[in-house]
């Protein structure tokens, strides 16, 4: 039959407990902090600012290497992608439209430009792991999961690894 101790090394513990809960000095001190989004992504306060854009925007004209002025719209984390967890960071980019349109190419230069410089920081670690991004520019504001077919968008997936955008084929 086992035998029960009680000596000095069983005490230390509820010791220590019980002075840390007399003495709250010795817990650490609470502090009000601005609260995380539960869906990953960390956003600079300055994201999250009205900016310079247009109505709808937030935060100040993003650089590409086209020069064209691109603002973030939002990002949608509730709609599951194809192959799971996925971050929908929109863009307007109203070049990209209109008259004289921006090629393509460079649209979609501009949001491997925006995947490896602007979104690929604000996934925030650790969380969740996106199986894949979808990062889109739109020359308009179309609401997530509307057709507009008066609007020029454009879409790409990628996925990060270790900070750095992949672009997926989908």
């Amino acid at each position: 039959m086992g035998r029960i101790e009680f000596g000095f090394r069983a005490l230390i513990p509820g010791l220590l407990v019980g002075v840390m809960l007399g003495h709250p000095a010795f817990a650490q001190d609470l502090r009000e902090v601005s609260p995380v989004p539960d869906y990953g992504v960390v956003m600079h306060p300055d994201d999250l600012e009205p900016g310079d854009g247009p109505k709808g925007t937030q935060g100040k004209a993003i650089a590409v290497p086209s020069g064209q002025k691109i603002w973030w719209i939002d990002v949608i984390h509730t709609a599951q992608g194809t192959q799971g967890l996925t971050y929908r960071f929109r863009f307007l980019a109203p070049q990209i439209g209109g008259r004289s349109p921006l090629s393509p190419d460079i649209a979609l230069a501009d949001i491997a430009a925006l995947c490896e410089t602007w979104v690929a920081p604000r996934i925030a670690r650790p969380a969740p792991e996106p199986a894949e991004l979808v990062i889109s520019l739109s020359d308009r504001i179309v609401p997530f999961g509307e057709v507009d077919h008066a609007a020029t968008q454009y879409f790409d997936t990628f996925s990060v690894d270790e900070g750095k955008c992949e672009w997926q084929f989908f």
